[in-house]
């Protein structure tokens, strides 16, 4: 009796703790998958987020992509316009009827251009985007390739480099463009120095086809084209400041400058024509005349001799007629294309000269 009541009390005790197990089992099922579920929402708000971000990121790339087409479209737009107005130029004459150049948005451009000037801020809107192109004579500056050395002495005079470079510098582009293997004085041919350098090369024994190509020639460097300091090495107080000649510089035309175009750096370079010179020139050409009636004439010099009657007299030299021109036959066109802040520019320089079309340089930046 006796043990058959202990049985059964330890029965009941086993079922008690079973009970318990049990309990506890489905307890610690229940935690584990509460954690499996967080953690299964977790990862699935990181993908949400990440899904989320990439589209975002996808959305400003497409958006981006699209402005970029769009600014690129109104680059060559621009360029058409360029093409435009120098074909307009051609049927110009500054005498049409007020009601003529007040009815045509072109007609300023055009004449601009006629009268051998630059084109420069205009600004077109075209739907969301915005064209502004310039339209400049490349012979307002000088052609490298046809400088004396004379012209390369005004030039270093200008740009207040010491007279103890010129040599060298002269002398050796001058072999560097010139056809022999002779070197000059103070120059620099392939075999006596090119070609003993740590990375040799050869001289062109061409003309040069970018201004930036004279830092490969003996002599030149950075300071020298682009202006600084010219021997930055030295004590401070013996250092040199040079202006630079890169600004003055073209490898187009036919070596005749452009009075109506070139600005007072390039006009120092001529001779017989110093700052002051330089100034009354283009005081000259900007000023312009009245011709009464509200009527304004536009002060260009119309040719090389209406340029030496109005300002010959207070020139130095009356050789500059040999050097200049009032027209110009080669440009360079900047046109940039732009859509919020996404801009896309085309430069060309071409050469017009109202029969001919031909695109002497072209170069796309981002």
């Amino acid at each position: 009796m006796i043990l058959s009541q202990t049985m059964r009390m330890a029965g009941g005790g086993d079922r008690c703790r079973t009970r318990r197990g049990i309990h506890r089992a489905r307890g610690s099922s229940r935690g584990s998958a509460l954690i499996l579920a967080l953690w299964v929402v977790g990862l699935l708000s990181l993908l949400v987020i990440s899904f989320a971000f990439e589209a975002h990121l996808e959305g400003k790339v497409v958006s981006f992509a699209r402005k970029r087409r769009k600014a690129e479209s109104l680059a060559m737009s621009g360029m058409q316009i360029a093409r435009m107005l120098l074909d307009k130029q051609l049927t110009v004459t500054g005498a049409e009827a007020e009601s003529t150049q007040a009815g045509d948005r072109w007609y300023k451009y055009a004449l601009t251009i006629k009268r051998g000037r630059a084109v420069s801020g205009l600004e077109e809107q075209l739907g969301e985007g915005t064209i502004r192109l310039d339209i400049e004579p490349e012979p307002g500056l000088r052609n490298v390739n046809l400088l004396k050395d004379e012209d390369w002495e005004r030039i270093f005079q200008y740009a207040r480099l010491p007279e103890e470079y010129w040599p060298e510098l002269i002398d050796s582009f001058s072999d560097w463009i010139d056809a022999d293997s002779k070197p000059r004085q103070d120059g620099g041919e392939t075999e006596d120095y090119y070609a003993t350098l740590d990375k040799p090369y050869s001289a062109r024994n061409a003309p040069i086809e970018t201004v930036s190509e004279l830092l490969l020639v003996k002599g030149f460097n950075q300071a020298i084209l682009s202006g600084g300091v010219l021997n930055p090495e030295d004590p401070k107080e013996t250092q040199v400041w040079v202006m630079g000649v890169q600004n003055l510089l073209t490898t187009y035309g036919d070596g005749k400058v452009n009075v109506n175009a070139a600005g007072l750096d390039v006009l120092q370079t001529l001779p017989g024509i110093d700052e002051l010179g330089a100034r009354k020139i283009i005081d000259e050409r900007e000023r312009g005349t009245s011709t009464g009636m509200g009527a304004f004439e536009d002060g260009s010099f119309e040719s090389v001799q209406d340029f030496m009657s109005r300002v010959g007299k207070d020139l130095s030299d009356s050789a500059v007629g040999d050097f200049i021109t009032t027209r110009s036959e080669i440009f360079r066109i900047t046109s940039i294309g732009q859509v919020g802040r996404v801009t896309r520019r085309i430069w060309a320089v071409v050469f017009f000269n109202g029969r001919d079309w031909r695109i002497l340089r072209w170069r796309e930046e981002p």
